[in-house]
């Protein structure tokens, strides 16, 4: 995408690519691909807080629906529409992995103090 931006502005090498075509380029960049950016984001920051949330997520990738939306999304390079029903199953499993983390957390703390 960048090398084709540079062709496309440099009209096929007949002149030197600007600032501005550089900018055209990353405004493309940015409206093709922040969603995918910002859903990772929110996993981030949601899933690597704490080792309870790495545990909750990784049982969570266990789902069927989780490895076939992100194999999607990989394969697509965007961030693909999901099924709402399968979406709301998604959260309510998570919420429940997260709670459960939680839990155990606290109990090893029990048992380690």
């Amino acid at each position: 995408m960048c090398a084709e931006a540079i062709v496309e502005g440099s009209e096929n090498g007949k002149r030197m690519v600007e600032e501005s075509d550089l900018r055209k380029y990353l405004e493309k960049w940015d409206k093709t691909y922040w969603p995918t950016y910002k859903v990772l984001d929110v996993l981030q920051k949601v899933f690597y807080r704490s080792n309870p949330a790495r545990e909750a997520f990784v049982e969570m990738c266990a789902d069927e629906y989780v490895q076939k939306m992100t194999f999607d999304s990989y394969l697509y390079k965007k961030v693909v529409p999901g099924n709402p029903l399968e979406d709301l199953k998604l959260a309510v499993n998570t919420i429940g992995s997260l709670v459960r983390a939680n839990a155990l957390r606290r109990e090893m703390e029990k048992i380690s103090s």
